[in-house]
């Protein structure tokens, strides 16, 4: 079997969306298939350092990928404006997209299109394509649509839902994250859906126990994009000021690169808590950076607020941070505790509550070695039930049946 991904995301080097299309891919080609990504658009600001470039087309790990129409956006800002505002990018992302995943077909036919993005245009074109050359298509979503994904809205305007009637049709199969986002849009359009909440990239994570036992200076570590609408940072702030007195040789590290207006509140926050001594702002890191940091941390935290978002995602990071073994606290929202438990395979706390987050914190550091067995439970628990492996195997099945 042959699948080609369409994907909007960073590839190779990208955050959750970009690390979990490397993890099913590979679970795809671990049980025999071979995939190819394709990205329609530039992903990449553009880089005077000709040293920095990146190809346009490579292989990962043995997946295939290609920036159809170039991996970085133009030097000049005006024409960078101009692209996107007439729609001039998109239409040649289209055309040049389709021309290359025609030519491939001709080399070997693909089993299936999986489409990596709820942009209307892009589920619609390409899943007409898939047709064309007489594929299937799938369209895998691990988000509600805009606005209930970013302006925290409780549906999405009637000339929207009218449009995604008429453009899912042409689907023949979704792949969800969650329970909720399946119900979500089979009400919208009923297909056959797949549900891949969990999906871990188990290799990523075999280091040592050397490595992962070097501790010189006891960090918490978050790490994601610092979305403040879908990862309560400020919470986890908050909380660590409440009991880092105690602990002084405990410090919080936050990698991530936000927007410009969120570091700034978060620093403001940082400062007005006196806690700028030991809330350090780490930045963006490589991805091939990422498991080292985790293996070295002492506890791995995440704190999603309550949300409608919340309520149909589930957080990449979850798994990740479960497959070092290192504990890890989350907060109970949408799915969260639908396949791991609390005190079991990791701890979890109620959200938007700074009090009850430090109280957890405070107990995981007061018994770690407990803490430690139950981590390592959960690295156990997605090794055998959540690798790509397994889950690949799982998908495979799905897509022989549609």
């Amino acid at each position: 079997m042959r699948f080609a991904i369409i994907s909007i995301y960073p590839f190779p080097n990208g955050l959750a969306a970009t690390n979990r299309i490397i993890a099913y891919s590979k679970g795809l080609i671990e049980n025999g298939a071979k995939v190819d990504v394709f990205i329609p658009i530039p992903t990449y600001r553009y880089c005077s350092n000709k040293e920095e470039f990146c190809s346009n087309y490579g292989i990962f790990q043995e997946i295939s990928y290609y920036y159809t129409i170039g991996r970085y956006s133009n030097k000049l800002k005006i024409l960078r404006a101009f692209s996107i505002l007439s729609g001039y990018r998109k239409i040649i992302g289209f055309i040049s997209t389709c021309m290359m995943l025609y030519q491939k077909n001709k080399q070997q036919k693909f089993s299936c299109i999986i489409i990596s993005s709820d942009l209307l245009l892009n589920i619609f074109i390409y899943s007409l394509f898939a047709k064309i050359i007489h594929s299937k298509s799938i369209f895998i979503f691990d988000e509600f649509p805009t606005p209930i994904r970013h302006g925290s809205k409780l549906k999405i305007p009637k000339w929207k839902e009218i449009s995604y009637r008429i453009v899912l049709k042409h689907v023949n199969a979704y792949i969800s994250i969650s329970e909720k986002l399946k119900n979500y849009f089979n009400n919208l359009y009923p297909h056959k859906t797949h549900i891949l909440p969990i999906i871990v990239d188990v290799s990523r994570f075999n280091l040592s126990l050397d490595i992962a036992n070097e501790k010189a200076n006891k960090y918490i570590c978050y790490m994601g994009n610092m979305e403040l609408s879908k990862d309560d940072v400020d919470n986890i702030i908050m909380a660590f000021s409440l009991i880092e007195k105690k602990y002084a040789n405990l410090y919080l590290h936050l990698y991530g690169e936000p927007k410009y207006s969120t570091k700034k509140y978060l620093i403001d926050l940082v400062f007005s808590l006196k806690l700028q001594h030991k809330v350090i702002f780490m930045g963006k890191v490589a991805s091939e950076e990422v498991p080292e940091i985790l293996y070295k941390a002492h506890i791995l935290v995440s704190s999603q607020p309550k949300t409608i978002r919340a309520s149909g995602g589930f957080p990449t990071k979850l798994g990740e941070y479960m497959a070092t073994g290192v504990p890890s606290l989350f907060t109970l929202v949408g799915e969260n505790d639908r396949y791991v438990k609390d005190n079991v395979h990791l701890f979890f706390s109620e959200p938007n509550s700074p009090e009850l987050y430090a109280e957890k914190l405070a107990f995981i550091m007061e018994n770690y070695n407990y803490a430690k067995k139950i981590a390592e439970n959960g690295k156990e628990f997605i090794k055998e039930n959540f690798s790509q492996t397994v889950m690949g195997f799982k998908l495979i099945d799905f897509i022989k049946t549609i």
